[in-house]
């Protein structure tokens, strides 16, 4: 049964984390429904996978964006991280790379993960989800065609876009990005991607993400 704010998956069990000034993130061991933490505003853990990959047209680092479907809770329909999803209470970070598979279809090692910072992010929202996460933030690096990617139920569309011009996107330096929505079974779309199509991530964020994939992709 539900106890929190209309949710994805209310019942799912996640660990409520505490964040110490100084000392970053800690577990504590506390067990709640996904429905309850999104009540409460309770810190918690989430697997973020972002991938990065050569463009086919001109060499350029680009990210792997999905497209939310539109029933989840929270940013239905808006552009996020390649996958991503909650850790579960007991879960390791290998263990919740399951979402890769879940949402894209991809099966990838653990060992193929290169993690990132841990970024901090909330949000409240105006169903009265108070959304306190924890980003257990991970680089892939994959140059699969997005034609490849078998997306689950809560991913309606994939594209791939340029890190400098998404970091141009959400600085406000340019107004959109011309780029192709992928769609499993259905033809694919021409569109113009707004900063307003985009989970809100910061621009330090973005810049991080920028730093590492390069960094990645110049190691191979």
């Amino acid at each position: 049964m539900s106890d929190g704010p209309a949710t994805t998956d209310p019942d799912e069990l996640l660990e409520v984390f505490e964040i110490a000034s100084g000392e970053g993130d800690r577990p504590t061991g506390v067990a709640k429904t996904r429905g309850a933490i999104h009540r409460d505003g309770d810190w918690h853990l989430a697997f973020f996978c972002w991938i990065v990959r050569r463009s086919e047209t001109n060499g350029e680092v680009e990210v792997v964006l999905q497209k939310r479907a539109p029933q989840k809770d929270v940013w239905p329909g808006r552009f996020d991280a390649s996958a991503a999803g909650h850790v579960r209470f007991g879960e390791t970070t290998a263990e919740a790379s399951r979402e890769i598979e879940e949402e894209l279809g991809l099966q990838v090692e653990p060992s193929a993960l290169q993690p990132l910072l841990r970024h901090h992010q909330e949000h409240v929202h105006e169903s009265g989800i108070v959304d306190r996460e924890i980003h257990d933030v991970h680089l892939l690096r994959c140059d699969a065609p997005l034609a490849s990617y078998r997306p689950g139920p809560e991913v309606s569309a994939l594209t791939a876009v340029t890190i400098d011009a998404v970091l141009e996107l959400v600085a406000g330096r340019r107004a959109s990005i011309a780029t192709t929505l992928v769609r499993a079974g259905a033809a694919d779309e021409r569109i113009e991607l707004r900063r307003d199509d985009l989970v809100p991530y910061d621009v330090a964020y973005w810049e991080r993400l920028a730093h590492s994939g390069r960094a990645s992709m110049a190691r191979r």
